[in-house]
């Protein structure tokens, strides 16, 4: 095989991998976790063969949608979060971000859920940025000392919970993103708190 030929098989490959996970995107948003491969491949026009070559699983492709839709919105509102100076704002920048985010992909994080893929291995990507703007926070005494990693997740989980609770579109999460980030603030009132326990693998729960 000349080295010609090699890169047109990767271009190719390259393409292919592409329009799979554009069609699983789309199929995905219609139908949740109903989408089948069929229609996947008929949506992406390949051949099945095609398909489970790179996506031999559901999970894989589920994961391989949502590997983009976060690389396209949320590493840039991440990235911008992590330039801004005041770490207050920097924090709300990140949570604004996440349950946007969150609000806008309820189908396919739902379908993810559904196929036992939303560990908090996946959650990790988004958690451990926010933590960093904690600690970075702590560092300036902007937040609480006794902050602990363990919050962080929790404490999204916490905002992130209340969007069951919204009309959809509606940004009343605000109030309680505000509540959340007012209270990492120190403060000579603030209550101890009590020990942290460590997070639990866990499959995420999700409205539909």
């Amino acid at each position: 095989m000349t080295a010609t030929s090699a890169r047109n098989l990767r271009a190719d490959a390259a393409r292919n991998f592409q329009r799979i996970v554009d069609a699983a995107d789309r199929v995905f948003s219609r139908r949740g976790s109903n989408g089948s491969f069929e229609e996947i491949a008929a949506e992406a026009q390949l051949g099945m063969a095609t398909v489970y070559r790179r996506f031999p699983t559901r999970q894989a492709l589920v994961k391989a949608v949502l590997d983009q839709h976060f690389s396209e919105v949320m590493l840039p509102e991440l990235e911008r979060a992590q330039r801004e100076p005041d770490p207050r704002t920097a924090l709300v920048l990140a949570l604004e971000a996440g349950v946007k985010f969150a609000s806008r992909e309820q189908t396919m994080l739902a379908t993810a859920a559904n196929i036992g893929l939303m560990t908090m291995d996946l959650a990790y990507k988004f958690f451990e940025p926010v933590s960093e703007l904690v600690r970075r926070g702590q560092d300036t005494g902007a937040f609480r000392a006794d902050l602990v990693p363990e919050d962080t997740p929790r404490l999204i989980l916490m905002i992130a919970g209340t969007l069951p609770s919204f009309d959809p579109g509606s940004e009343g999460w605000r109030r309680y993103l505000d509540i959340v980030v007012d209270g990492l603030a120190p403060a000579a009132h603030n209550t101890q708190l009590a020990p942290p326990s460590p997070v639990r693998e866990h499959h995420a729960t999700l409205p539909t």
